[in-house]
């Protein structure tokens, strides 16, 4: 009886569609013949509008650039993520997106990559112009062109803690930030730290640092800058340590992977303690002229299996030759699993001439889990 009513079911369906009862089963094996070819001249289109390397070796790879720099091409694909390749080891490159070649002449160029002629790549402008050879070896950076005139954002946020109890007692607590706001010709850096630890239930370390530059490029390597640090450090007796410093800057490196920049400069210094200090004839401030310096670099290692960071600065009074002071941060950041990482940083602060009865140095390491943006 199910059986009967499904057939003239079946029956009034072909009616309505206009298909004789006999060429029904043949219409739906055309309708899925013409979605299944249709699906795949979408793969074909989709497959075709990809980028292309092809290696000396003959190995043919598609996805899309990231970036060309220090002889490296980065290189994404759908089906192993983002690899990187000896430039010395590809044939040619093509590709379907527009990218950006940064020059040593500071010039820049924008367009289609169609091809590799010997010590060129043929760049196709984007404004419909005749093909452009550019030589490789005068490009310091390749990637994709930018869209968007706004600000970029990029930096990372590492925290760490821990808690022993029974016969160790202790907690301890550290954030550490950093941000990079960049709209070329202008780039703002902000870089904050907090560290905290109880032993026993008694407070044994509070201290904080924050620092905001500012560079404007005026070429493609040279800038001038402004920086503003603040430091505290209640166990140095050091209410705040802070300096304003103005100057220039060059950037050796910039680039996703590789980055390394100077700056040096003349700087206003200001120190308060919690209490007045014999160097200072028993008062518990002053400030002074100094000099500053800054070095800042990170570079990825072995297909970004990892980065090294460092930075350090420098504050020396131009007044009092024993005053000056040493700030370093060096560290490992390791990607773990979408964009959380593990970090180990190395913290040496060396102070000269410091608070009466206090060490010259303090130096600390620091275990921490992160997140890049």
């Amino acid at each position: 009886m199910m059986s009967s009513d499904h057939n003239r079911h079946n029956e009034r369906f072909v009616r309505q569609c206009d298909v004789p009862k006999g060429q029904f089963k043949g219409y739906v094996k055309g309708c899925i013949a013409a979605l299944l070819f249709s699906f795949s001249a979408l793969l074909f289109v989709t497959t075709a509008s990809a980028d292309e390397v092809i290696m000396k070796n003959g190995d043919r790879l598609q996805g899309s650039v990231v970036s060309l720099s220090s002889g490296k091409l980065v290189f994404k694909t759908a089906y192993a993520g983002q690899i990187s390749i000896q430039w010395d080891l590809v044939e040619k490159l093509t590709t379907d997106q527009p990218l950006e070649a940064y020059l040593e002449d500071d010039k820049t160029l924008v367009g289609k990559v169609k091809t590799i002629d010997g010590e060129n790549l043929v760049l196709e402008p984007a404004d419909g112009s005749p093909p452009v050879p550019v030589p490789i070896a005068q490009i310091e950076t390749l990637g994709p062109a930018k869209t968007k005139a706004g600000w970029e954002f990029t930096g990372n946020v590492t925290a760490g803690a821990s808690k022993e109890s029974g016969n160790t007692d202790t907690e301890k607590y550290s954030l550490i930030g950093n941000l990079q706001m960049s709209k070329l010709p202008h780039v703002v850096n902000l870089y904050a730290e907090f560290h905290k630890e109880w032993s026993n239930d008694t407070l044994s370390k509070d201290n904080a640092l924050g620092s905001a530059t500012y560079d404007r490029f005026l070429t493609k390597k040279w800038f001038v800058f402004a920086n503003g640090t603040a430091q505290t450090d209640k166990f140095k007796d050091l209410d705040l340590l802070g300096n304003l410093a103005a100057g220039a800057g060059y950037q050796f490196w910039r680039s996703p992977d590789l980055n390394l920049s100077a700056r040096l400069g003349p700087a206003y210094a200001y120190e308060k303690y919690t209490r007045p200090m014999a160097f200072l004839d028993n008062k518990d401030q002053r400030d002074y002229f100094a000099g500053y310096w800054a070095l800042d670099f990170d570079m990825w290692f072995f297909n970004r299996l990892f980065q090294v960071f460092h930075h350090d600065d420098l504050l020396y009074d131009f007044q009092e030759s024993t005053n000056w002071v040493v700030r370093t941060r060096t560290g490992v950041r390791i990607p773990m699993v979408m964009k959380l990482y593990a970090s180990f940083q190395f913290n040496y602060d060396y102070d000269h001439q410091p608070a009466q009865a206090k060490k010259n140095y303090d130096q600390a390491w620091i275990f921490g889990l992160g997140w890049a943006f």
